[in-house]
């Protein structure tokens, strides 16, 4: 018996000092497949920077074009190294955006549904699409009558404007950035819309409310008096808008409507119609109202006789 009691409890031991171990598999199987995908992303942003070095001169003429041939300086010795460093850096990101989404929905593939992974995918592609005509609708439009009334509104004889490469590459970014996530609108709605259904007559209700944000974003993005200028910035972003909302509007079609389920009878009916019929109420007695007679019979009164008496009524009872 004691041999026994010994092998079991050894078995036991080996059993809870082994689960810990399979809890920690999982996880570090997790941290090993984080590593290898950011492991493909940072070596696919390396790939098209170092490829993008190579065409750097063309890089450098492409993104200053929009200045229309204004001057530019740097103020320290590094700062073309900088400027060219940050371009291909630019360039690399933005060309691997493909593979980044690509590893972040294979890391994520152990949690999501097939429908999830492909609502991901399209969407995801669509975000880069609508991106570079983000890109390319402020790099030929927006862009250049910024700057050309930021360069000619404030000069003088004695002001003339001198731009900096690391001034001129911010602003470019971020302009760029800015007309590319005005471009993700109709992705926002679709994705809204896939959440919680959105009715028709709530986007247009809203669009008095889209107008006014366009021709606000239009003067942020061109700030020009000209009404033509903003014009081509304001139309566009409405647009896109009403796009998105035709979108949500056709999704909302296709999708399979409900069948009307019939009112269901008030519970007081359903109750009357289950139930037996009722049975008779009992009624009370009707109360008889109780009547004085008009005189009161006589009753006599027993008094009680003393004990002489009672004593004398007993001895002429016996004689």
């Amino acid at each position: 018996m004691k041999r026994t009691k010994k092998k079991q409890k050894t078995k036991t031991t080996t059993t809870t000092t082994r689960k810990p171990d399979e809890l920690r598999q999982p996880f570090v199987e997790h941290l090993y497949e984080l590593r290898r995908r950011s492991i493909y992303v940072v070596a696919s942003i390396l790939l098209f920077s170092t490829l993008a070095y190579f065409v750097q001169q063309h890089l450098v003429n492409l993104l200053l074009r929009p200045a229309h041939g204004q001057q530019f300086i740097y103020t320290s010795p590094g700062g073309g190294i900088n400027f060219l460093f940050t371009i291909c850096t630019y360039v690399g990101i933005a060309a691997s955006l493909p593979v980044i989404i690509y590893n972040v929905l294979r890391y994520l593939e152990p949690v999501t549904t097939v429908d999830m992974r492909r609502f991901i995918a399209r969407c995801s592609y669509a975000s880069v699409a609508m991106a570079a005509l983000g890109l390319g609708f402020g790099y030929f439009i927006g862009l250049p009558a910024a700057l050309h009334f930021l360069r000619g509104q404030f000069t003088t004889n004695q002001i003339k404007p001198l731009f900096t490469l690391q001034e001129y590459m911010s602003f470019v970014t971020v302009y760029l950035l800015g007309a590319a996530l005005l471009f993700q609108l109709p992705l926002l709605l679709v994705s809204g819309n896939r959440i919680r259904p959105i009715p028709p007559g709530s986007l247009l209700k809203a669009e008095k409310y889209v107008i006014a944000a366009a021709f606000i974003i239009a003067m942020i993005m061109a700030p020009t008096p000209n009404i033509f200028d903003q014009l081509i910035i304001a139309v566009p972003v409405i647009i896109i808008y009403n796009i998105g909302a035709l979108i949500v509007w056709s999704q909302n079609k296709r999708r399979p409507s409900v069948p009307a389920v019939a009112a269901a009878p008030p519970l007081t009916e359903t109750v009357r119609q289950n139930s037996p019929p009722p049975m008779p109420t009992p009624q009370p007695p009707r109360s008889v109202p109780h009547r004085q007679p008009r005189y009161q019979p006589y009753v006599p009164v027993k008094r009680s006789t003393p004990s002489v008496v009672r004593r004398g009524r007993l001895i002429q009872d016996v004689f």
